[in-house]
């Protein structure tokens, strides 16, 4: 199969692009600082928390009719990218660096662009998962801790524990998202969220899922809730 990629939801072979080459996306190096201190022969290793930009360098052939100027357009702005190499797994990508055209021959051009994109992968196929009985018990992929988000639906003073770590939420009425990933708690009203997070007492940024092939991820609330439903946002390094 040719090789391809995906940004924005369409395709390179709807441009009739041919790929000539493709920068395989890597692991990003763990960030620290080397601390050195006085009367210590050796530095220490200091672990930093965030990651750096990942870059994927896309060089394409077009034919010399080919609408460049559309190319160029779609080229541009952030959205989720997809390559061949790997079609279960999405980045996301901004295109924000210069766009590259150059003329092979007389017949076809190259176009090559380069896009920055978050350090982690994640899985394309992300539902969300109904939880119909409390403790309820999940499986999660990939190679590092995901922040998962969590719609909860229910009336008065209600409590989740992901994992151990417990967020109360006192005054529910109605559907509230917990997105651990943000560290936000709210509701959506007219098609805006409204925060309710000074309603909440909690760790959120704590109730992450841990990806493992035995052990299961434990879910639990108490309250009068109705509906739970969880999106794992599983994510590979």
């Amino acid at each position: 199969m040719a090789a391809y990629f995906i940004f924005k939801e369409k395709s390179s072979a709807e441009h009739g692009m041919k790929i000539l080459s493709m920068d395989l996306p890597s692991r990003q190096a763990d960030p620290y600082d080397a601390l050195h201190v006085p009367g210590r022969p050796e530095p220490m290793m200091h672990p930093q928390t965030g990651r750096s930009f990942l870059p994927i360098t896309i060089k394409m052939e077009i034919g010399r009719d080919a609408d460049f100027r559309s190319i160029l357009a779609w080229l541009n702005g952030s959205g989720d990218l997809i390559t061949s190499d790997e079609p279960d797994k999405r980045y996301t990508a901004y295109a924000c660096d210069t766009v590259s055209i150059s003329r092979l021959n007389g017949v076809y051009r190259s176009i090559t662009v380069r896009f920055q994109c978050s350090p982690f992968a994640y899985a394309v196929a992300n539902d969300p998962i109904e939880l119909t009985s409390s403790p309820a018990q999940i499986q999660t992929i990939g190679t590092m801790y995901s922040e998962p988000l969590i719609e909860l639906t229910g009336t008065g003073d209600v409590t989740l524990t992901v994992n151990g770590v417990t967020l109360e939420i006192s005054g529910m009425s109605g559907t509230v998202y917990i997105d651990v990933h943000t560290c936000q708690v709210y509701k959506v009203e007219y098609g805006s969220k409204v925060s309710i997070l000074s309603s909440t007492t909690g760790l959120i940024e704590k109730m992450v899922l841990v990806p493992s092939s035995d052990a299961v991820n434990v879910i639990s609330w108490t309250g009068d809730v109705s509906s739970v439903k969880i999106t794992k946002n599983e994510r590979w390094q």
